[in-house]
């Protein structure tokens, strides 16, 4: 803890600016505007999902989570001929106070351990050159690669995950940055 006391400054900076920048990137620039598409029929869609009374979740289809289901002919027929995916159903009314707050949490848990990481490599003065290094290269790793194994799993888009990991570089830098200025006073 004595570690992180000092740099309590740096860990809230950079998780704030993070946390805003994300969120200019995600309602700003078009780069993610692509990461999900509309469906053909939307309304009969939202109309299924209603009369199925399928609840807030996340489902698979076909469901072949257990061992037996992986091997029933009906389930490997479908993974064979399709459709085959998942889907996210949302607890409503959705905001995103809730969603954006626990985004921050997380981003301050991602400075808080970066910091902790680059205090231990330097533990006294160093250059803004190595402490935005020990800290840029925690963040890239951070924001970068947490979210492709996910991505590549549940058919995220290959344009996605490039942009995403473009985001990461990004945040990582912003990350370093903040920490290699506040190292300097």
């Amino acid at each position: 803890m004595e570690l992180l006391i000092p740099l309590w400054l740096p860990i809230l900076l950079s998780a704030a600016v993070v946390w805003i920048v994300s969120a200019i990137v995600w309602m700003a620039l078009p780069h993610h505007k692509q990461d999900f598409i509309g469906l053909p029929d939307e309304d009969a869609f939202i109309e299924f999902i209603r009369r199925s009374e399928i609840k807030p979740g996340n489902y698979v289809f076909p469901d072949f989570r257990g061992r037996e289901a992986m091997k029933s002919e009906k389930t490997c027929k479908t993974l064979e001929e399709g459709p085959v995916g998942h889907l996210s159903v949302w607890q409503t009314p959705v905001t995103m106070g809730n969603k954006m707050v626990a985004t921050f949490i997380v981003y301050l848990v991602v400075s808080t351990l970066i910091a902790y990481l680059t205090r231990v490599a330097l533990p006294g003065a160093a250059p803004f050159s190595n402490v935005f290094q020990v800290s840029a290269t925690a963040g890239v790793l951070a924001y970068c690669f947490s979210f492709i194994p996910n991505g590549v799993w549940f058919g995220a888009y290959k344009r996605t995950i490039v942009a995403s990991f473009i985001d990461g570089i990004v945040y990582g830098c912003i990350t370093g940055a903040i920490f290699a200025w506040y190292w300097q006073h």
